[in-house]
């Protein structure tokens, strides 16, 4: 019932868009445009006022609980398949699908724990990306795309937020009532542009299916089940730390890998197949998930 309750007002949400969408209420312009700005403006205001409020306890741990395993998968994965690949079957949408889970699972500490995530999950991946990438071409559009890592406006967000809580900057409340306005808007907009981003999901490419099964099988299954291990067993994580760690791990794969696996047709296909796949899925994996690791702990 608790899963049930955190679940479906997001579920809720998420259908708005969907309706929005499949009714042709607005037009795909409109959701082009409106995912520009929150995830431009809307996202980062609500990292930096959370950030700001909460700071990013414990960071060494949570980081080393999450990506050591990821990083493992990651590895694995390079070695036996491609690099492409790897980066498809770890990189999570933490930031659509993680943290509105997350907080209404684990509530503010939950997000605390995310947030610290969240701060190294780009530049954490795509160098790991790149260190692999060096024994074959590495493209302009890609290394472009791994420099915008450092002017991503979500980076920005949680490195602003980091510094004005370690150096106790005061913000007038004038300024601050309003970037919690901006912040309050901006989780339940991202899931509405993730319901119109399900209702526009084309179908899937029957030549890589069962690439895109694996992968998509690793992502919501099998990447979660390795780090709740490592983190339960290994590290001696809390009940909030495991269950928002195992969270972000069984988030379906972001749509940020994209530019980096667009040098191989075949691997393209994989990715895009397994955003749409992960993400359909996703909406039965997390809440199994979430119940299965509070029936362990």
């Amino acid at each position: 019932m608790i899963i049930l309750n955190a679940i479906i007002p997001i579920a809720l949400v998420v259908l708005i868009g969907v309706v929005l969408v499949k009714w042709k209420l607005v037009g795909s312009a409109f959701f082009d445009d409106l995912s520009k700005v929150v995830f431009k403006a809307f996202v980062p205001v609500f990292l930096f006022v959370s950030v700001y409020e909460t700071g990013l306890e414990d960071i060494g741990v949570t980081l080393f609980a999450y990506f050591v395993p990821v990083l493992v998968v990651f590895v694995v994965l390079a070695l036996t398949f491609s690099h492409r690949i790897a980066l498809t079957s770890t990189f999570s949408n933490n930031v659509l699908v993680g943290i509105p889970v997350i907080l209404s699972v684990a509530g503010q500490k939950g997000l605390v724990i995310s947030l610290a995530v969240i701060s190294g999950h780009s530049l954490i991946l795509f160098t790991t990306f790149f260190l692999f990438s060096t024994r074959v071409n590495v493209t302009p559009s890609k290394f472009k795309a791994a420099l915008s890592i450092f002017s991503n406006p979500v980076i920005i967000g949680v490195l602003l937020g980091l510094i004005f809580n370690l150096f106790d900057i005061p913000i007038p409340q004038q300024l601050f009532k309003p970037l919690e306005m901006v912040s309050d808007a901006a989780l339940p907009l991202a899931l509405i542009i993730l319901g119109s981003s399900l209702a526009s999901l084309g179908s899937i490419n029957r030549s890589v299916i069962k690439k895109t099964l694996m992968v998509t099988t690793i992502k919501l299954i099998a990447l979660p089940a390795l780090v709740f291990s490592f983190g339960y067993w290994l590290v001696g994580l809390n009940e909030t730390q495991l269950i928002s760690l195992t969270i972000l791990a069984a988030c379906p794969t972001g749509i940020s890998v994209m530019p980096f696996v667009e040098a191989v047709e075949s691997e393209r296909k994989v990715a895009h197949n397994t955003i749409a796949l992960s993400t359909l899925l996703s909406v039965i994996t997390i809440p199994t998930t979430i119940w299965l690791v509070q029936s362990i702990h």
